[in-house]
């Protein structure tokens, strides 16, 4: 029942977009991932701070958060992923590097999550 509860929500959501106008319109990256999955994710509390832990950036801190939350884990899996695109998961490291923007750190991140959410729906892990 929960799972075809997500399919209709998700079915209408555009993640990646939701997310990356949060951050456009001032919302940090951390919220802007966080907020966007928000109706999907049935077990969120808040969004994390941006740089939390040891200076991590915030869209990666939040898509770890909603794995987490939602039961599905591979949160290791999603920073590999990130760093294999990005080079790092830093803030520093990421952060008006190579010409790319945060809001493009915010777009991948949610377009990552979405994908991870929909494997574990097919594959049956997610509760």
């Amino acid at each position: 029942m929960i799972l075809q509860t997500l399919d209709n929500k998700e079915q209408d959501m555009d993640f990646e977009k939701i997310a990356r106008d949060k951050h456009l319109n001032k919302t940090n990256c951390a919220s802007s991932v966080y907020e966007a999955f928000q109706e999907i994710n049935t077990n969120s509390t808040a969004a994390p701070l941006p740089r939390d832990e040891g200076g991590r950036c915030g869209a990666v801190l939040s898509a770890e958060k909603i794995l987490r939350e939602m039961e599905i884990g591979r949160t290791e899996e999603f920073a590999g992923k990130f760093i294999e695109r990005y080079g790092s998961v830093m803030c520093e490291d990421l952060k008006g590097k190579n010409g790319i923007s945060c809001n493009d750190y915010v777009g991948f991140a949610a377009v990552l999550l979405e994908k991870m959410i929909d494997e574990s729906k097919e594959e049956g892990t997610l509760v």
